[in-house]
């Protein structure tokens, strides 16, 4: 993926986030509640959506990642694992805002799609690091030594 590309899926996890805040406050008013799970997905969509995106955008520009077979991968694993995990959070968020209750079986369905969504965000994120660390073996990058790659330490 492009430059371009990252950084406007990284604006629309941005609005996302934004538009997951407002409708979080609209929640506080109208159910009167605050406290759930609902809190923490204006956050996490924008730290892994727009944070993690425009991260990808910076690493695309300095090493040229989108060269690598994992890139496309990547990004897509890491997309639907980020929606699939916000999804998850504001379904598990309105439940407890709107004290709903649960059967047993949907409050487990609800933490089992949770868990597969955050293994397929792992999953994401460990593609993005084989291929932006074989990137930097493949440039010469940080040595055993830790050293630069000009041979100076920092």
């Amino acid at each position: 993926m492009k430059v371009r590309g990252l950084v406007i899926t990284a604006a629309v996890f941005a609005a996302l986030g934004l538009i997951v805040g407002m409708v979080y406050h609209a929640m506080i008013l109208s159910f009167g509640t605050g406290g759930s799970a609902m809190a923490a997905t204006h956050p996490m969509t924008l730290a892994l959506g727009c944070g993690g995106f425009l991260l990808a955008a910076i690493l695309e520009k300095l090493f040229a990642l989108s060269g690598s077979k994992l890139a496309k991968p990547a990004y897509i694993i890491y997309l639907v694992g980020t929606a699939f995990t916000v999804v998850m959070l504001i379904v598990r968020g309105y439940a407890q805002m709107s004290g709903a209750t649960l059967s047993d079986g949907a409050d487990a369905a609800i933490s089992g799609f949770a868990g597969i969504a955050h293994a397929v965000l792992a999953a994401g994120m460990v593609l993005f690091f084989i291929m932006l660390i074989r990137k930097l073996v493949a440039r010469g990058g940080a040595g055993a030594d830790g050293g630069c790659s000009d041979g100076r330490s920092e």
